[in-house]
């Protein structure tokens, strides 16, 4: 399934996903489904993705997409000076 969505296999000890996010729309009704999104969701947010899982508008096929996020950058402390 990860194939699919252009995330195939990955190097050992990289968060190769960071940056992005995996949207997972499912209804529910397939159980078989429901866990592969969930298992898929799992190994996607160790490779360092966030996921989302959203349920479907009226009409909408269940599906799982990847969108760019942009990065967010953390405010960095000044580090202290030292003092003798």
């Amino acid at each position: 399934m990860l194939e699919n969505l252009g995330l195939g296999e990955r190097l050992k000890g990289r968060k190769d996903l960071r940056g992005k996010k995996v949207i997972f729309v499912d209804d529910g009704t397939n159980q078989y489904r429901t866990m592969c999104f969930t298992i898929a969701a799992k190994l996607v947010k160790k490779r360092g993705a966030d996921v989302e899982t959203v349920a479907p508008a009226p009409g909408e096929v269940p599906h799982a997409k990847v969108v760019e996020v942009e990065a967010r950058q953390k405010p960095r402390a000044p580090r202290p000076i030292n003092r003798r």
